[in-house]
């Protein structure tokens, strides 16, 4: 029985480390939300954080693949002593709607730093587009200036 409580520990333990990571992508995505809300976009930093939360992301996979594998042992024995393990089982269910709570935290954060991102991109190729329409003016007027100027050569009879 005290086999139980150990891997119940464990579960405790895999679910306070998830917490933690998912705390960490919460901060990756505001400093994302700011590398795109500056006047230019900070590549350098925006791809070092995407790197880092996949990361994050792994890890979280791997602790709820463990998680799973250490319930499955356990399933029957905490289903036949709820009394038992009633103040574990409490643990479990409080940092599991912790889990669910910041869960959705981190999609709300997600969805708008798409919606950010997005907008900075249709910002930016409105400004490409800009550029290349002062480009052509600009390159159209030169060319009809030259040809303002331009005389086209004349055939002079030098003969009396």
């Amino acid at each position: 029985m005290e086999n139980g409580r150990e891997y119940l520990s464990i579960l405790t333990e895999s679910l306070k480390k998830k917490i933690t990571i998912l705390d960490e992508i919460l901060l990756l995505n505001q400093k994302q939300l700011e590398s795109v809300s500056g006047n230019e976009i900070d590549d350098d930093l925006f791809n070092e954080i995407i790197d880092k939360k996949d990361i994050y992301i792994k890890e979280i996979n791997n602790l709820d693949k463990g998680f799973e594998q250490v319930y499955e042992r356990i399933k029957s024995e905490i289903t036949g002593n709820t009394d038992k393990f009633s103040s574990e089982i409490a643990v479990l269910k409080q940092l599991i709607s912790q889990i669910t709570e910041k869960s959705m935290e981190v999609q709300l954060s997600e969805k708008r730093n798409k919606q950010a991102v997005l907008k900075k991109m249709s910002e930016e190729k409105t400004k490409i587009h800009q550029t290349r329409n002062a480009n052509k003016v600009a390159s159209n007027y030169y060319n009809n200036m030259n040809k303002v100027n331009y005389v086209e050569p004349q055939f002079m009879d030098k003969k009396k």
